[in-house]
Order: structure tokens, then sequence, then C-alpha cells
């Protein structure tokens, strides 16, 4: 579906939950460079995607592909060393540990390479962090510790950043400047794949949605595409026609 070649691709992945079938022919192409989202509601399947991509759920039938290689069911680890890292929904810090050794977590794989480049470009996005680094990451705002996940996760240099619901439990003028944030992550360089529910900012960011609904893609084009489509407009940004 994406006019730039493919970094990550879902092909006709099939997973189960026990007798449960949660995901379903699944297709999804996330071009290199790009910004992809993935909406749909609750139980919908996108937390199942991500989990999908991260090698903690194995396809019944069908292969997760990065970069040409199949990387379904290979351990976690290995799918982060290739270059895939995630800001996890709720943040999920290490509250009882410094914002500093927050970040250095996410280099884990790099361990002994110099980390300051990393940490002056993390701070060219987030100021505050720098203001931040010797603080527990338990007593910052949820505006900071949003922040303080992204970085943590650009620590670890991804080809491909995955979003679960950045939005989510935020103000909306913090919603706002998080997807500027995305935008800047992408410009330099970033693929990113977002999962969101917030239809109307990511769509307004993105460059490809997919609309999931009960494990199956039932709605995939261009963002501006989506946004025009009266399906969508009626079904997920809240119009009523």
């Amino acid at each position: 579906m994406t006019d730039a070649p493919p970094v990550l691709e879902f092909r006709a992945v099939n997973t189960h939950y026990g007798p449960v079938h949660v995901l379903k022919d699944v297709d999804i192409s996330i071009g290199a460079g790009q910004i992809v989202c993935l909406l749909g509601g609750n139980a919908s399947g996108k937390t199942t995607t991500l989990k999908t991509i991260l090698g903690m759920v194995t396809p019944t039938t069908g292969d997760v592909v990065l970069d040409g290689t199949v990387i379904s069911g290979r351990p976690t680890a290995d799918i982060v060393g290739r270059g895939i890292s995630m800001v996890p929904e709720n943040r999920r810090l290490f509250k009882r540990m410094t914002v500093r050794e927050n970040l250095e977590i996410g280099a884990y794989l790099r361990e002994g390479s110099d980390l300051e480049a990393d940490y002056e470009r993390i701070f060219e996005l987030f100021p505050r962090v720098k203001e931040r680094l010797n603080q527990k990451a338990g007593t910052l705002s949820g505006g900071e510790q949003q922040m303080v996940a992204v970085g943590r996760a650009m620590m670890a240099h991804p080809k491909v950043l995955l979003m679960d619901e950045p939005s989510m439990g935020l103000a909306p003028v913090l919603v706002a400047q998080n997807f500027e944030i995305i935008q800047q992550i992408n410009e330099a360089g970033t693929t990113v794949f977002v999962v969101e529910q917030n239809a109307n900012m990511a769509l307004s960011i993105a460059d490809h949605g997919y609309v999931l609904q009960t494990g199956q893609i039932v709605l995939a084009d261009t963002a501006q595409a989506l946004l025009a489509n009266p399906q969508m407009r009626q079904a997920y940004l809240g119009e009523v026609g």
C-alpha cells in the first residue's frame, strides 16, 4: 500500500490466544521513512499487533518481516536488537530509578558505546528531560514521563519506532506537542508506527493509515484519503452523516 520500500510488513498474519482468533489475515506495509498509523477501538487487536511485532505473540500463520527478513517467532531481545523499539502505553518507566537511568536502559544493547551524543539529541527534543536527569522518574508529571519514555526508546537508535496510544492520559495541549515530537523524530529519519484511538490526531501526521476492527483490516489508504472517507468520518472520527 505504501509508496516507499517497506521496512516492516505483516503478510497474511493470523494469531490466536488459545481457541480465540485475534488477528485475521492482517496485511500491513510500513514504508521506510514514513509515519503509518493503526487505528481501532478497544479489543480491535491493536495491542496484539504490537505484541506480534515484538515477538511476544507468534503468528499461527503468516509472517512479520523486517527489512526482508522474517522475524516472527524470534526472541524479543533479538527483534529489538534488529532495530525495533517501542514507547509503551502508559509510559511504563522504572519509577524508582532516575531519568538518566531510564534513558540508559534504552541503550542497553549498545553498552559500552558513547551515549553523550544520544543524550544531546534527546535534550534537543525535550529540554525538560535535561532538567530532570537526576530526578526519580515516578515524581515526574505525565507529560514529562512521556518525554522520558520516547527518549528511552530513541536511545536504541531504532529503524522503526512503535508507539502504543501516545495520547492516552495526556492533556490536549500535551497531545498536540507529543504528535509534533513524533513528526520531528520521523523527519530526522526514523520510521514510526503509531497505534492510536485518536484517529484525527494520528491521521493528521501520518502518511498512511489502517483501521482494525475485531482483528481485521477494514480500511487502508493514505491518511488524507482516510480523513475524507465518509465511512471513516462517521464510524471513527465522531461525525454524524
